[in-house]
């Protein structure tokens, strides 16, 4: 399956092209990441359905921001099926979630 895990384009088409601003959003990104996606774990597991919505929202938006664009589609999906509370439904999002992370860590980290 061949497909952007970043559109950088896209996302330096929001910042008028700014690449010093695109690199800055990156590395505050990249600083910052792991410890939304343990708080998004952490609901996960307490089964706090509002607080997965919001872990999701804030991962979507900052993911969105850099170009992480499969990552923020899977964080998309997850905020708008939290507020059902299918658990077991759910649990697929959270771990493709898991997944999206790392990769769109690897090709950030990458430049």
């Amino acid at each position: 399956m061949n497909r952007k895990v970043i559109d950088k384009e896209e996302a330096l088409g929001r910042l008028e092209g700014d690449i010093e601003l695109w690199n800055e959003i990156r590395e505050i990104w990249l600083e910052d990441v792991d410890a939304l996606h343990q708080a998004l774990l952490a609901t996960f597991v307490e089964k706090a359905s509002d607080g997965l919505r919001r872990a999701a929202h804030a991962i979507k938006g900052a993911s969105a921001n850099v170009g992480a664009v499969c990552l923020a589609s899977v964080a998309r999906d997850l905020e708008l099926q939290a507020p059902a509370g299918d658990w077991t439904a759910l649990a697929g999002h959270v771990d493709q979630l898991g997944k999206e992370v790392e990769m769109a860590k690897k090709a950030l980290s990458e430049g």
